[in-house]
């Protein structure tokens, strides 16, 4: 414990609360804090581990909703008769409480949900099947979103985390489509990811991109068929979307499929192969990479993602591949400054961000994936190492990309962790940036050096993404 939240703690035990302590830390209303801080440590259930829940709090981008929730939590417990709270057995608890606002509310409204939370690092979500039922699903969703929260709050490694919201996410969609197929009275369609969910690097709110093709079943009219498959997915992306009062399941989104907005939900899978065989774009072979077979009849959709591989990876090595990507790339940069956008603080789309690399890196795998099969990877860090380690990256380049692209996006994770918000805007204002800082794990005691910190990290990860992106993508052509 430093010095800062000794002096705090040992204040509160003599009810004292230190009003300039929290404005230090970047507590954003001192004077509420102070009064929410007091009632959790007069909380006879609380009282006892004040040393336990009080440092933990300050370092939380809102130490006094933390507290305050914490005081709500434990009366709500006594109040019900059930076990008193125990902060010491969990102690990822305040780091929760402090962090997010819609996490904080949903154990407020569910205190059973704390089981998630117990152990000094929480287990990742368990991984059996989920029944197919759309409140156990949102359930097992949330439930997960506790858990994997607590985990990096408590400072695990990241990349974990991108992997256990890949694998949480697959779980509700393998049950979300034995769902709809059974409501809709329809065979089930193979239900493949695409984009982050695909690469096993899905964000702590994202959408999740699909893709659905099936075998044409014999002594079936074709077109009666696809228009079943299509209510099938109408069904599942409604339900999963569909809000209740705890939340949703996920976004989904379809328009990375054959002819985008404008083609049929699903296809059969060799209607498909010759839509990508014929029609195919370069665009399109760079969003196969991550293509993965998720859920429903595994060998159509195995069988699916190995035949389309040809359509990806090309033997022969393209030229064109390098200046495809630079061309898409500064066309989406371009697009989005004519709307208005802000990229200078686009952690996702802006220069040196997220995708900055992501292209980067599937512009090598495009161009050497058809002879070196170990290219042939959606996520992002594992092509890094396969790059490195076939000598088409130079090790040191791959591990400061590697590095930056943790970091950027450790940050769009904080970023949307406080309400489940898809957003990827690195904030402008001071207290929004001593927020992320903390939600990031910046813990010096003061506030304003961690956000300095924070913006150091933020100039040299984006300056790194962009300087190999430029030198690798932007000038091949010379």
């Amino acid at each position: 414990m430093d010095a800062l939240a000794a002096h705090f703690v040992n204040e509160l035990a003599r009810e004292k609360a230190d009003r300039e302590a929290l404005r230090a830390v970047g507590e954003p209303d001192p004077d509420a804090a102070v009064a929410a801080f007091l009632q959790a440590a007069r909380d006879p259930d609380l009282t006892p581990s004040l040393a336990v829940w009080a440092p933990a709090l300050l370092r939380t981008a809102r130490p006094g909703f933390g507290a305050h929730c914490l005081a709500e939590l434990a009366r709500g417990l006594r109040e019900a008769g059930a076990a008193r709270l125990d902060v010491a057995g969990c102690p990822a608890l305040p780091r929760v409480l402090g962090s997010s606002a819609f996490l904080a509310r949903l154990l407020l409204r569910h205190p059973a949900w704390l089981a998630e939370l117990v152990g000094a690092v929480p287990e990742a979500p368990p991984a059996h099947p989920i029944d197919a039922d759309w409140d156990a699903i949102r359930e097992v969703k949330y439930r997960g979103l506790l858990r994997i929260t607590a985990r990096d709050l408590l400072a695990r490694p990241f990349e974990g985390s991108l992997r256990e919201l890949s694998d949480l996410a697959d779980r509700c969609l393998a049950a979300a489509l034995a769902c709809a197929a059974r409501e809709t009275e329809v065979e089930a369609p193979a239900l493949l990811a695409l984009g982050k969910l695909g690469g096993r690097e899905l964000n702590f709110s994202s959408d999740v991109d699909l893709l659905f093709v099936y075998e044409s079943p014999a002594a079936v009219d074709p077109l009666e068929h696809n228009h079943a498959v299509a209510r099938l997915i109408r069904r599942l992306k409604s339900a999963l979307e569909l809000r209740n009062q705890d939340g949703f399941g996920y976004r989904v989104d379809l328009g990375l499929r054959p002819e985008a907005d404008t083609g049929v939900l699903a296809n059969p899978a060799e209607v498909a192969l010759s839509y990508y065989e014929s029609f195919g774009a370069e665009w399109e072979r760079q969003m196969l990479i991550r293509l993965r077979p998720v859920a429903g009849p595994s060998g159509v959709g195995e069988g699916f993602a190995s035949e389309i591989a040809p359509f990806v990876y090309r033997r022969l090595i393209d030229p064109g591949v390098m200046r495809s990507v630079r061309d898409m790339k500064t066309r989406i940069e371009d697009e989005r400054r004519r709307a208005g956008r802000d990229l200078e603080l686009d952690l996702k789309e802006g220069p040196g961000g997220i995708r900055d690399v992501e292209f980067l890196v599937q512009s090598l795998q495009l161009f050497f994936g058809g002879r070196d099969l170990a290219l042939r990877t959606g996520n992002v860090l594992e092509a890094l190492v396969a790059l490195a380690r076939l000598g088409h990256l130079p090790e040191a380049t791959a591990a400061a990309l590697a590095s930056a692209y943790t970091w950027l996006r450790r940050a769009e994770h904080a970023l949307q962790l406080p309400e489940e918000q898809q957003t990827a805007r690195f904030p402008r204002e001071r207290a929004a940036q001593i927020a992320l800082a903390r939600r990031m794990g910046y813990a010096d005691p003061q506030a304003e050096t961690a956000r300095a910190a924070l913006l150091e990290d933020w100039t040299a990860s984006r300056g790194e993404v962009r300087a190999h992106f430029d030198a690798l993508v932007l000038r091949s052509g010379e």
